[in-house]
């Protein structure tokens, strides 16, 4: 793949290493990234009215344009196309940003940090780690609680990756009679498939 120059004013500086082998697609990005980075950027600044989100937007859009490239290749003016994409990709970061949807998810997020668990999940989640061994309810509270890979939790705490998904199986096992019992229609993931 290629390797492409970097804005001037970016992060990364003025000069760019050149690919030493660049396939065909890449190759017509590149040119491109060259020819129209500035007008890219200088849009997606004019839309955003924010320099780090424009530079960003504009790596997006050319992100965009090497996966899309027979469709570059084919459109009668790399330019508009471009400046299409930089336009439709900064109107739905501006969309997005305004949805109604981020304030609710933003407002149910503080109400529940506000308000912890509830008394009842609480006891659940009790009933649930106490019928696991110590060592399982560990590796479960990491992996469950605070979503951390099976490889980040071997790292976390000094186990092997069997040991994990060994651990792992026996929380789930020991876990599911318990919860089987006190919510029929719950079903737990299957030990073997875990990410």
């Amino acid at each position: 793949m290629a390797r492409l120059a970097v804005i001037p004013g970016g992060r990364g500086g003025e000069a760019a290493a050149s690919p030493s082998h660049v396939d065909a697609p890449a190759g017509l990005v590149e040119q491109l990234y060259r020819r129209h980075a500035a007008a890219v950027l200088a849009r997606c600044r004019y839309l955003l009215r924010d320099d780090e989100a424009a530079r960003d937007a504009t790596q997006e859009v050319f992100c965009r344009a090497l996966r899309a490239s027979v469709e570059l290749e084919a459109a009668a003016s790399p330019t508009a196309f471009l400046l299409r994409a930089a336009t439709n990709h900064c109107l739905n970061h501006l969309r997005a940003a305004r949805a109604a949807w981020r304030d609710e998810v933003v407002r149910l997020a503080r109400d529940r940090h506000e308000r912890g668990i509830e008394p009842d999940a609480r006891e659940l989640v009790r009933a649930l780690l106490g019928a696991a061994p110590a060592e399982a309810q560990e590796i479960a509270v990491l992996y469950f609680v605070d979503e951390l890979t099976q490889a980040e939790v071997a790292e976390v705490t000094g186990r092997s990756l069997p040991t994990v998904r060994k651990r792992l199986r026996e929380f789930l096992a020991a876990t599911r009679g318990a919860l089987r019992d006190a919510f029929p229609d719950v079903i737990l993931p299957d030990p073997e498939v875990l990410p």
